[in-house]
């Protein structure tokens, strides 16, 4: 990993961050709008913009390979609709704040499942820095408060509710990790034609759940339609479409390319930071001092997690060359 892939994996993992980070805050200026109709809005205009962009490759469909499309499928509903769909899920049964600081722990489970797998480093070399990330996302979750919505408070719906959070978590884990493995791998493709493809079977899934919900005479796309805030909302749905799915998802492709997988998971935190930060603008608001400090913490321990893994890489090498 040269320290030219290292700088160019950061700055793509900061730029998907600073995408995500942006559905923190158009939901919230869509709040007239359900969140089925966000996220179907949102998904349908990153399929339409991955095919318009598809016929710009001028690549024959047929020559693609079956395992390719299949993957991308496999992503598409995983990694898009599935871990969104669980998350809502959690969200209305434990509310808005344990969802956050369980799906909070997602650049953990990816740095520690990636290097399982891969076997990168020495589990210790990331401990001390997951453990940074850790304890200051989990100070900024729970200084959220509980603003999230009203939630059932039976320990069964609870309970339920933590299963789904904990089902989104190990839904988008196991995408980021198979989603590196396969474009180390497979060197014929690139991120951003992959980033394509995955939005065309999203649009697929999508046009299959629109069909569903018109059989079932669920008028989804009538209340659309007919809304007073539609322009709000195409608005909304582009932003979310090109930049929250399309350009985040080809940054993450680049990022998992370049870094090692323990530390591209890491990365991650900037979407909660950046969420963070939009939101000040938005409302016109400072930090408080401990989130600026949970911040800095979370910060600090990314920042120790890549000057450990480059020290023991490069340390790592001089001992092969003595060998030698």
């Amino acid at each position: 990993m040269t320290n030219k892939n290292t700088f160019l994996g950061l700055m793509y993992g900061i730029i998907a961050g600073a995408s995500w980070g942006l559905a923190y805050l158009v939901p919230n200026m869509l709040s007239a709008f359900s969140s089925l109709e966000i996220s179907l809005g949102r998904y349908l205009m990153y399929g339409l913009y991955s095919l318009f962009l598809f016929f710009f490759y001028k690549k024959n469909p047929l020559k693609i390979s079956l395992k390719i499309w299949l993957r991308a499928l496999q992503y598409a509903l995983i990694g898009n609709l599935g871990y969104f769909f669980f998350l809502v899920l959690g969200i209305k049964l434990v509310g808005a704040s344990v969802a956050t600081l369980i799906i909070g722990i997602l650049p953990i489970t990816i740095s520690f499942f990636g290097n399982l797998r891969n076997r990168e480093f020495p589990f210790k070399i990331l401990f001390f820095p997951s453990a940074f990330v850790l304890v200051g996302m989990i100070i900024l979750c729970l200084n959220g408060g509980q603003n999230g919505p009203s939630i059932d408070p039976s320990e069964k719906a609870q309970l339920l509710g933590i299963f789904f959070c904990l089902t989104a978590l190990a839904l988008w884990t196991w995408y980021g990790v198979s989603n590196a493995h396969l474009l180390k791998d497979d060197c014929q493709i690139s991120s951003d034609f992959f980033s394509t493809i995955i939005g065309i079977q999203t649009l697929v899934l999508v046009l299959v759940v629109s069909l569903v919900s018109i059989l079932l005479k669920q008028p989804i796309l009538h209340r659309i339609l007919i809304h007073r805030d539609l322009s709000k909302y195409v608005v909304g749905i582009i932003v979310l479409g090109i930049f929250t799915s399309w350009i985040a998802t080809w940054a993450w492709n680049n990022a998992s390319i370049k870094l090692p997988v323990s530390i591209a998971g890491m990365m991650i935190v900037f979407e909660t930071v950046f969420g963070l930060l939009y939101s000040y603008l938005y409302n016109k608001e400072l930090p408080s001092l401990s989130e600026f400090f949970c911040i800095a913490l979370v910060l600090f321990g990314v920042a120790l997690a890549i000057w450990k893994t480059n020290k023991y890489k490069r340390s790592s090498k001089k001992h092969h060359q003595a060998v030698i």
